[in-house]
């Protein structure tokens, strides 16, 4: 028997958990941090809930897919395509590929397609054993539903522990960034023209450029190579070298979408100057950025080691009025690594 979806907004009558859940994303989701593109396309204010079979599964990087054979409203036959977090977010909470199976009968909450889609972005999913997984694990915690990690093994945490020192560590992402940002009058018309669904890069598996590289929900590394600092992002595989003899003359150096960084000690903390970057975007938002940008970067760790603040100061001549300061942090989980990303495009 085919089954049936029920499309609510802003609540569901299919469990009291969904139900507040669905709640909850009207209420928290303008602070939530946008990411890949997903606010532009999706409408968290506006929550849904959908009921139907599982006709589809794709676990991958960077968003896991479903696909849902439903009935509508009108009783009519419909195809929804679900995206949710990533393959790499969901195992670390302790889900993996068999999760969800097709065959499986599933109600979901999430936001809807800000473009008349039959597509959602998926927070939370009740199973058929009556379980509920946060698909969505960075904002269903932002909604204060349990992302709690999977346990690590006491011997990786150990080898961890062993091999940290100071900066040069696995750091995992916890704060938020912060930003205040002034766009010229060209800037604001490029964004305008910006078509989400068709200009968005990752869409495609390019990975962003600097300065959008930066701000991911996942963990990041320094490793120490002597004259080089080598930072690894887990998010697309991404690598930046850190020169701390860097060549005198930058302007001479290739440019490149992570640009040319030179990094010097001011006490316990590193600046990182970049520039030579030809990214054309500014963010996931389709904000333009010129080739005369140039971003000056500090990371600094606690103490005790177990946090790393960030801030970052962008300065566009072209694209942006004025200089842009972005803050966030990182704090160290120990025997946390660095996973593959693999970025991979469901059509493949």
């Amino acid at each position: 028997m085919k089954p049936t979806i029920a499309i609510t907004q802003g609540n569901s009558a299919q469990s009291g958990s969904l139900a507040a859940a669905a709640l909850l994303v009207c209420a928290v989701s303008s602070t939530a941090a946008a990411h890949h593109g997903t606010a532009p396309r999706y409408d968290f204010n506006d929550p849904i809930t959908i009921e139907g079979e599982v006709t589809s599964v794709f676990w991958r990087n960077p968003h896991v897919r479903l696909t849902l054979d439903v009935v509508g409203e009108t009783g009519e036959p419909e195809v929804w395509d679900v995206e949710a977090g990533s393959m790499n977010a969901l195992d670390r909470i302790g889900y993996g590929a068999d999760t969800i199976q097709p065959g499986d009968r599933v109600v979901l909450t999430g936001g809807r397609s800000r473009q008349g889609l039959k597509t959602m972005a998926v927070v939370v999913a009740a199973l058929p054993d009556g379980s509920e997984v946060p698909l969505w694990p960075q904002r269903a915690a932002a909604l204060g539903l349990s992302t709690e990690r999977a346990e690590i093994a006491a011997s990786v945490v150990e080898a961890s522990a062993e091999r940290a020192r100071g900066i040069f560590r696995v750091w995992s992402r916890r704060g938020a960034y912060d930003r205040s940002v002034t766009y010229t009058r060209e800037a604001v018309t490029a964004r305008e023209q910006w078509d989400v669904l068709e200009d968005d890069p990752v869409l495609d598996c390019i990975p962003p450029g600097m300065p959008a590289m930066m701000n991911n929900p996942y963990p990041l590394e320094f490793t120490d190579e002597g004259d080089e600092i080598v930072l690894r992002l887990e998010e697309w595989d991404g690598r930046r070298v850190i020169h701390l003899n860097g060549d005198s003359d930058v302007d001479s150096q290739p440019a490149s979408p992570t640009g040319y960084s030179v990094g010097v000690w001011e006490g316990e903390t590193l600046v990182v100057a970049t520039s030579r970057i030809n990214y054309p975007y500014h963010d996931d938002r389709g904000t333009p950025q010129s080739e005369a940008v140039v971003i000056l970067e500090r990371f600094t760790a606690s103490d005790d080691d177990n946090r790393l603040d960030y801030s970052a100061v962008i300065t566009d001549p072209r694209y942006l009025a004025e200089p842009t300061t972005i803050e966030g942090y990182w704090t160290w989980v120990p025997g946390e690594e660095i996973k593959r990303y693999d970025c991979t495009l469901p059509t493949q």
